[in-house]
């Protein structure tokens, strides 16, 4: 018997990590504060430099190549439709010209405008992205249960996260088979409609039958039971430090309110 397999199961989850091996709620805490600051600061050059800040930071834990490629997708996309729809909406006689695109005037004011509202959106989906690329769902739960949240809503919310995952692989399966018996799947946006729908059959069907074999492996290890129940995860305490950082960061998103009040009132 491997005693060493066995008693690692009573170890504390170890991801070979500083940041990773943060509690999940501590890691919460402060991407949801630093990206909330973004939100109340509503300044392009703050929002621009928290994601220079993710940047590095994603370089640092080793998440660098799989954050830029979401976070530089999303990006441009939002940065393009909001410079556009602002440049459309906002149409005052006294705005400032700024550039001429191909016999489209471009103007100042909604320019900063549309600056401003991707700053603060990419600035607070940044930390969001970081905290759940490197934290996996199931230790979210766990984190909550020990903070006395009911195993049932833990389960409740980490099924529900699952079941998109487990969707989007049967999908590229049945896709993969789809396309090694010679069905068209690759090409332009109606090729692709044409080879999704007729198999949102076998994945509702694949789901249904998903969850009856969950809701029989739940009853055989005595889910229902009120009782205590026990894990093979076992997550680090909140350390001090973790405490530290959590505070510090709590006092950041306290700090830009207060600029942000104080520059509304015209004292700054």
């Amino acid at each position: 018997m491997d005693k060493e397999f066995i008693n690692s199961y009573n170890d504390y989850v170890d991801n070979g990590n500083a940041w990773f091996n943060l509690n999940p709620l501590s890691k919460l805490c402060i991407c949801l504060c630093i990206g909330l600051t973004a939100v109340v600061v509503r300044r392009w050059q703050y929002g621009f430099s928290l994601c220079l800040l993710y940047c590095i930071a994603a370089l640092l834990i080793g998440i660098f190549p799989r954050f830029i490629k979401n976070y530089f997708a999303i990006s441009i996309i939002l940065f393009f439709l909001t410079i556009i729809v602002r440049q459309f909406s906002m149409k005052e006689p006294d705005f400032t010209p700024f550039i001429n695109v191909f016999g489209w005037q471009w103007y100042k004011e909604p320019f900063i405008a549309a600056l401003n509202i991707v700053s603060y959106i990419m600035g607070c989906s940044g930390a969001l992205l970081i905290f759940f690329q490197t934290t996996e769902m199931r230790d979210i739960m766990l984190a909550l249960e020990n903070r006395g949240v009911t195993h049932v809503a833990s389960y409740i919310m980490l099924s529900s996260m699952q079941s998109v995952i487990d969707m989007r692989k049967s999908a590229e399966t049945i896709l993969e088979s789809q396309k090694a018996r010679g069905i068209e799947t690759d090409g332009n946006i109606m090729v692709r409609m044409k080879a999704f729908f007729p198999i949102l059959g076998p994945i509702l069907l694949s789901a249904m039958s998903g969850t009856e074999e969950k809701a029989i492996a739940m009853d055989a290890r005595a889910f229902s039971h009120e009782g205590g129940h026990t894990y093979l995860r076992v997550l680090r305490p909140i350390s001090k430090v973790e405490y530290a950082l959590d505070a510090l960061a709590i006092l950041c998103l306290i700090a830009s309110i207060v600029w942000k009040v104080l520059s509304l009132t015209g004292v700054l």
